[in-house]
């Protein structure tokens, strides 16, 4: 092979061109998260720089539901960077900075997922540092991380003790998305109430007022409980009487439902009081005891006025971490 021939080839080697595929991305997020790192901290270095933190690190990560990225790439942009800042929250963490992975046929089936993560970004204040892109995929994913820190105690699941409460938080000021189970008091609300709303979490933590949280995802209410039982290795009650949603909505919708922003927390008695002054503030969230924990095996039982049924019994592992795993 000549020299000349070599070049070309070189030229059209498959690896080299691939890369054309990050440019959408390039399009789309800002270069220069950080502008006091300078230089180095600008976005297409072979890993993302950070501000140095103080605290323990958090990491999440989370891949979008199929149907929804094909059926509405937007939202599923834009949900996969909520329910990463979620996770962090529910830690009792602040978001530093997110990465995703998103596949496609090809550019145009990119542009909306990379319009509702940078939609999403701004709303939250929380940069898009890095990621991978491929055009070349028969289908479409996108999957999104992020890193956060915890700069006050932790709050893990598998700290929520016997005589807990447990209390549920969540924003009310929404509606249904579309015909998804997604309670959605996000996309409409301004930056400010979005930044204000995930900051309480780290707040509550620093305060000593909660010390064991769960985000509520996509198993609702009742299933995020039974999460939140397996992770701390007790049993947990929940009086559906106390659960209070917004008007008009049935029951089992918002038992089942994803929202936005809500959250399971483990309460000491002593602190019922201090959380409920911590949160009255703001009208937009629903906060009150819904259930308890109690000595026993990880069973999650329901009750109603006179009535309790067993929902899941303790010794059916649901994730497989439980609290002794």
């Amino acid at each position: 092979m000549s020299f000349r021939q070599l070049v070309a080839a070189l030229r059209q080697q498959s690896g080299l061109l691939a890369k054309r595929d990050i440019q959408p991305a390039a399009k789309v997020f800002p270069h220069l998260p950080f502008p006091l790192l300078g230089p180095a901290g600008m976005l297409g270095d072979d890993a993302a720089l950070l501000p140095q933190q103080t605290g323990q690190l958090l990491l999440a990560c989370e891949g979008m539901h199929p149907g929804l990225v094909d059926e509405d790439p937007w939202f599923a942009g834009w949900s996969g960077v909520l329910v990463n800042l979620s996770d962090i929250a529910a830690m009792g963490g602040r978001p530093l900075a997110l990465v995703n992975s998103v596949w496609s046929e090809g550019p145009d089936g990119q542009e909306q997922l990379l319009a509702g993560m940078r939609f999403a970004c701004d709303r939250f204040g929380v940069p898009m540092v890095g990621g991978h892109s491929n055009q070349h995929s028969p289908y479409r994913a996108l999957s999104v991380a992020v890193m956060g820190v915890a700069e006050g105690p932790v709050l893990s699941a598998r700290a929520a003790r016997p005589g807990d409460e447990l209390w549920m938080l969540v924003n009310q000021n929404g509606s249904f998305y579309r015909h998804y189970p997604f309670w959605d008091a996000a996309t409409e609300a301004s930056p400010a109430s979005l930044c204000s709303h995930l900051s309480l979490l780290p707040a509550l933590a620093s305060a000593g007022v909660v010390h064991a949280a769960k985000d509520i995802s996509m198993g609702g209410i009742t299933g995020t409980a039974v999460m939140f039982s397996e992770a701390c290795g007790h049993a947990l009650s929940i009086d559906l009487d106390l659960v209070q949603r917004p008007d008009q909505v049935p029951e089992d919708a918002w038992l089942t439902c994803f929202p936005s922003f809500g959250f399971l927390l483990a309460v000491d008695p002593s602190y019922a009081d201090r959380l409920k002054r911590m949160v009255q503030a703001d009208a937009d969230l629903i906060c009150c005891r819904i259930g308890g924990f109690a000595e026993g095996s990880c069973q999650v039982r329901l009750e109603r006025a006179e009535e309790s049924e067993c929902f899941w019994e303790g010794g059916l592992g649901l994730t497989g971490f439980g609290c002794g795993s």
